[in-house]
């Protein structure tokens, strides 16, 4: 029950507000040339449904048109290719996501403004660099290692769940949270560019790809590590309280009892 009231929650004022707030874009692009460049929102719809991204099936459906109007991104020279990542059904269960933003931001969030394939993610060419999203001012940041490919630390699971070469669609298991960005990366916020420091994203790097690795490696080696860990806390906890128990034995020993006087 908890899970349908988180579901219902995110996803239906994301559905009224795709279906309320969206204005009708219109389109200047002569008829043949329209459909021409149209983008297919049904065959989209279609493939998420048959992966099992029921929601997003539905959300695309009615948020798509009119969130890229194709006007604007298949005649833009600069934009030749979007990247849409589309959560799974059970990150909008989730009682864990919390998102006080409008849901049509979000929305925009996971839409990149560039070719992303499974060849490029999976390797090291982007790791730490920056992507543009439909969100201005708030990009994504690709976080891969090792062959796992991920966005915003956020696995991608799914490759292709649709690819026309203008539009690419890829399954990953949660939603991006824009704080990922905004608190690790704070030199992308805004839309001037500002110059890469090498030393703060090494910084980065040491402190995260210890996550990835653990992730990555067995379960064996996780539990191994736990393990020798707890041994250390018990072992430093029996070395503090020997060294500190002698000292308290002699402190009290400086201390005499009032001895109780009778009068008589």
């Amino acid at each position: 029950m908890a899970f349908e009231l988180q579901f219902s929650s995110l996803f239906l004022p994301l559905l009224l507000s795709c279906y309320f707030f969206l204005p009708t874009m219109a389109d200047d692009t002569p008829t043949a040339a329209h459909h021409a460049l149209e983008i297919p929102v049904e065959k989209i719809k279609k493939a998420l449904s048959d992966s099992n991204y029921f929601t997003m099936s539905m959300t695309l459906e009615l948020a798509l048109s009119n969130l890229i109007p194709t006007h604007g991104f298949l005649n833009n020279k600069d934009i030749k290719t979007l990247t849409i990542f589309c959560p799974s059904d059970k990150a909008f269960m989730s009682p864990n996501f919390k998102y006080v933003g409008p849901p049509l931001t979000l929305l925009r969030y996971h839409v990149a403004q560039v070719k992303l394939d499974r060849e490029v993610l999976e390797t090291s060419q982007l790791h730490w660099s920056k992507v543009e999203t439909l969100l201005p001012g708030h990009p994504l940041v690709v976080t891969s290692v090792k062959g796992q490919a991920s966005i915003n630390d956020v696995k991608i699971t799914h490759w292709n769940l649709y690819n026309d070469g203008h539009v690419i669609v890829h399954g990953v298991e949660d939603f991006f949270d824009p704080a990922f960005q905004t608190i690790w990366f704070p030199q992308y916020d805004g839309e001037v560019l500002v110059d890469y420091d090498k030393s703060y994203s090494m910084a980065i790097k040491k402190f995260f790809d210890p996550f990835h690795e653990q992730r990555n490696g067995s379960d064996l080696m996780l539990a191994i590590g736990l393990s020798a860990a707890g041994i250390l806390v018990l072992f430093l906890c029996q070395l503090l309280l020997r060294l500190c128990w002698p000292r308290r034995t002699e402190d009290m020993d400086e201390y005499f009892p009032i001895e109780t006087i009778s009068v008589v």
